[in-house]
């Protein structure tokens, strides 16, 4: 008669992280993925469909042009505010907590913002409703990654990101057949159904699990314990089975709480200092280069190159539709090249893109030029999202991705006014050309600067111990 197995005790961290790392990505790490990139596209598709939305109220209720340029900011504003406080946050309570907490806000403020009635209470709306996608999209690529196991990490991670480009595409096909036929009504009914998906997302993600990495870092074995072991058995491997040897290392000792300001401290201790600024210099330029070039080009083509708004409109479709092979081209070669020289290619074919159309007098040479800068630079945010993550430690890992993303949000709302001024004054030709040269400064940090992290294990402390008191 064969003695009864009993489950032993398993309290260490270093076991527990080598168990998460031995997994192959299996029904769990799926349905996370497309959690959280469901989230991406519905923030996606807020951005753009209420863009869209604003520019056409700006129009009915013959809004100021300084004043519509508050209004259509106003977002960034709130991106900008949510991103730093919920790395901040995050790093203090917990992953799952931020992420239902910024959908309601997201939600509510959405809801809210269709029964405005003045500038006033649209301005106010839609910058907490920022504040609420700010948080949700600069924490699902750190929560997801401390799921995965090292060799799996990248692709998944950028997968997620690429949702980012069915929100895009999605709303290009909303906005005119919703906004176009009634537009006193139609950019409310956009603000309701902009909160309508989060409320089935939202209920998915009550059964959403707190990230096992924050839980050991936290002192809560027990709990990240019941988390790594129900993965396991949804993914079909048996708790009890020896683990395979991993090369995870144990949580630390855990955290305990520490000012904000210590916590920011962190991000410029030590070897972190580098990091820390090569990073935000990175987020700042590409995504700023991203939102510019989105946000202008439809205009810049109508007043440099004498197309119809009709035209450049279908260019901002085809922009739109080619950032999916952008980002999916990433997923697929992120886990097979060292990440810093991926971020590098797009970089650099951002810059030759910008480059070709700024240069030519062809309309097709134009879109073919057009289509491939928002591939490239659009791509890239699949593989610098995965980077950052895998930069910091797990103490501050949401500190550190909420303030490249903050820092990222302040290149988006400088870059749109910038190449406005500098357009006056230079011409298309020249403001793409300055384009090109933030583009080439940024392929120069990545190459010269830029640390290897393909492969390396979330828990490794290359970089100095986590924050600790």
């Amino acid at each position: 008669m064969t003695e009864p197995t009993t489950t032993p005790a398993r309290s260490d961290g270093t076991e527990l992280l080598t168990r998460l790392d031995r997994l192959k990505p299996g029904r769990p790490h799926r349905k996370l993925m497309f959690m959280g990139g469901l989230g991406y596209t519905f923030d996606s598709f807020d951005g753009a469909l209420m863009g869209y939305a604003l520019a056409t109220l700006i129009v009915i209720w013959q809004i100021p042009a300084g004043t519509g340029g508050w209004l259509l900011s106003c977002i960034f504003i709130g991106y900008l505010v949510g991103a730093l406080l919920s790395g901040i946050l995050a790093d203090r309570i917990g992953r799952k907590k931020l992420l239902v907490t910024a959908l309601l806000i997201f939600c509510a403020c959405s809801v809210m913002m269709g029964t405005a009635q003045t500038v006033t209470e649209l301005f106010i709306w839609r910058t907490l409703a920022g504040i609420g996608i700010g948080a949700e999209t600069t924490l699902i690529a750190p929560y997801i990654s401390e799921f995965l196991p090292a060799k799996y990490r990248g692709r998944f991670v950028a997968r997620t990101v690429g949702f980012l480009s069915f929100g895009y595409v999605l709303a290009g096909v909303v906005a005119p057949l919703l906004i176009s036929p009634n537009p006193e009504a139609g950019w409310r009914i956009a603000a309701f159904i902009c909160a309508l998906p989060v409320l089935l997302l939202l209920w998915w993600r009550r059964s959403m699990p707190e990230s096992p990495r924050f839980l050991l870092a936290k002192g809560r074995t027990a709990e990240a314990e019941a988390i790594v072991t129900e993965i396991e058995r949804d993914s079909e491997i048996d708790p009890d089975a020896s683990p395979a040897t991993g090369t995870e290392r144990a949580a630390g000792t855990p955290t305990t709480s520490v000012g904000v300001g210590a916590q920011l401290g962190a991000l410029f201790a030590g070897p972190m200092l580098r990091t820390t600024l090569i990073l935000w210099t990175l987020w700042f330029i590409l995504t700023g280069v991203n939102y510019g070039f989105s946000a202008w080009m439809p205009a810049l083509l109508v007043a440099a190159k004498g197309f119809t708004i009709t035209k450049s409109l279908w260019f901002a479709a085809a922009t739109a539709i080619s950032q999916v092979p952008g980002y999916y081209i990433a997923a697929w070669l992120i886990d097979k090249m060292e990440r810093k020289w991926l971020i590098a290619v797009y970089a650099t074919g951002a810059t030759c893109s910008a480059l070709t159309v700024a240069l030519t007098d062809s309309q097709v040479v134009l879109l073919v030029g057009v289509c491939f800068l928002a591939a490239f630079v659009n791509g890239s945010a699949a593989v610098y999202y995965t980077y950052t993550a895998e930069l910091y430690p797990t103490a501050i890992r949401a500190t550190g991705m909420g303030a490249a993303s903050a820092i990222g949000r302040l290149g988006a709302i400088s870059a749109p006014v910038a190449i406005g001024y500098l357009y006056e004054g230079l011409g298309f030709t020249n403001v793409l050309l300055i384009l090109v040269a933030c583009l080439a400064c940024a392929v120069f940090i990545v190459v010269v600067f830029g640390e290897k992290t393909a492969g390396r294990v979330l828990q490794e402390d290359i970089k100095g111990r986590p924050l600790t008191h």
